[in-house]
């Protein structure tokens, strides 16, 4: 019985089934989404990065002068740095959620780790780290934070 499916004919049936199946759930879960970008009402927003020109970061460039390096100006060592940075900060959240921290002890232990990297504070990388932070304290539900509560915990370092 098998023997008379040809590949061809079983990968387009797959192809077709996973097609309604997936059909099925953008119109049960996702109609309205779907709606408003078919109407104009809504448009599909890509977060990118690096902060554009004018962002929160660039404001402070005349009281912070080293906050203007761009990445063409950062080094091998900075990006090294960041990396441990992301290596502790991932530790650190998920401990906290292990431990069950309440949101100030949470913010003190993680302002406590990025004042061991001063220079990261300045650079271009910042809003990657702030990402970072918010997607990890997303991840393990257990502490939320905003993204000005996070800009607060930099600025207690230094």
């Amino acid at each position: 019985m098998f023997t008379n499916i040809s590949w061809t004919d079983y990968f387009i049936t797959v192809a077709i089934l996973l097609a309604i199946y997936y059909l099925f759930i953008g119109i049960r879960y996702y109609s309205g989404d779907i709606k408003d970008l078919l109407s104009g009402k809504r448009t599909l927003k890509f977060k990118g990065a690096v902060p554009a020109t004018g962002s929160r970061y660039n404001q402070n460039d005349e009281q912070n002068p080293s906050a203007a390096v761009g990445f063409e100006n950062t080094s091998d060592g900075e990006f090294t740095e960041v990396e441990h940075l992301i290596e502790r900060l991932k530790s650190i959240i998920e401990d906290a959620f292990q431990r069950k921290l309440i949101l100030q002890e949470f913010k003190q232990y993680v302002s406590s780790v990025l004042k061991e990297y001063p220079s990261v504070k300045y650079s271009p990388l910042r809003s990657s780290i702030n990402e970072l932070i918010l997607s990890e304290c997303e991840k393990y539900e257990g502490v939320t934070l905003t993204e000005g509560e996070v800009d607060l915990l930099w600025k207690d370092t230094v």
